[in-house]
């Protein structure tokens, strides 16, 4: 007899734990009726019929979840690379039965989702302009995501898209690309500091030569007013006219050209400036090279001594 009152008990004490409903925090449950849905439970303590009329599901988390995918992209210029995405999202919590039931394996759907949009996106894209483009990667993904996954009661809180890392292969052609451009830059540099230099040092001879010439013009016209002063001067006193001194100073300037070359000796000829209307004058220079030569002669027979008979 006591057997028989203890089955009733132990019945209806499992019915009344099967009508007892602990979902923890962030997480809800799915109350079935018969395999119907019928309502959701959040967190806390609630109450259901009893089993098998109700049957509540295992917890559904609300949390926010991250999901990494690194997608294989081919860019227009037919560089691979790989782009690593990161997607945040959670479970709308008043569509939470629209995520628990419309969708298997939701990461796995979204994975699809991001990687047809993120190769979609790169392919009209170039190498260089992958770099830039994160921001397009980002808005195109998540305006898909959010407006596709809406449908599910899935949420889309943030898309990260990291820098696309190419392949070994493809860095290293990268670098020297890169490499080959800036040895070009030094070029045209170096090229442009020499051209300034020689422009600088073209101007700067230019300058000297002006600066010279300013000072040979002033010497000439220093010159020519001292001889213009002593010419005055001469005539004056002399009463010669300005012609007939000239030629007096002419004549005093190859009397001494004459005698600077005779003191070398050798064969000197001299052309005196009035060889051109006096014959007498033209032979002048020779006549002094052949004393120059008689006179060395002379100084050679006196140092030798007289020779016998």
């Amino acid at each position: 007899m006591i057997y028989l009152w203890a089955i009733p008990i132990v019945i209806a004490v499992f019915l009344l734990l099967t009508m007892i409903v602990i979902t923890g925090q962030q997480n809800v449950r799915m109350i079935e009726t018969f395999g119907k849905f019928r309502s959701i439970r959040s967190a806390g303590l609630s109450f259901k019929l009893p089993w098998p009329i109700q049957t509540a599901s295992r917890e559904f988390s609300l949390k926010q979840l991250q999901l990494a995918e690194d997608v294989g992209v081919k860019s227009i210029d037919n560089a691979f690379l790989n782009v690593p995405i990161k997607l945040q999202y959670r479970v709308n919590p008043e569509l939470a039965s629209d995520a628990y039931y419309k969708l298997d394996k939701p990461e796995e759907q979204i994975r699809s989702y991001i990687v047809n949009q993120v190769r979609a996106t790169a392919g009209g894209l170039s190498f260089e302009d992958l770099f830039k483009s994160r921001d397009t990667f980002e808005g195109d993904v998540a305006e898909t995501l959010c407006e596709k996954m809406a449908e599910f009661g899935y949420i889309i809180v943030n898309v990260l898209v990291d820098d696309p890392q190419p392949s070994q292969q493809l860095r290293e052609a990268f670098d020297r690309v890169i490499s080959s451009q800036r040895l070009r830059e030094a070029a045209t540099n170096e090229g442009e500091a020499a051209r300034i230099m020689s422009v600088a040092k073209a101007e700067a001879e230019g300058e000297a030569l002006k600066i010279k010439g300013s000072a040979y013009a002033e010497f000439r016209k220093t010159v020519a007013e001292g001889n213009a002063e002593a010419l005055n001067k001469f005539v004056g006193e002399t009463g010669l006219t300005p012609k007939d001194g000239l030629t007096f100073f002419n004549s005093i300037n190859e009397m001494e050209a004459v005698r600077d070359a005779a003191q070398y000796g050798g064969k000197t000829v001299f052309i005196a400036a009035a060889a051109k209307t006096e014959s007498a004058a033209a032979v002048m220079g020779m006549v002094a090279g052949t004393e120059s030569d008689n006179a060395s002669s002379s100084r050679a027979e006196d140092q030798n001594g007289a020779l016998p008979d």
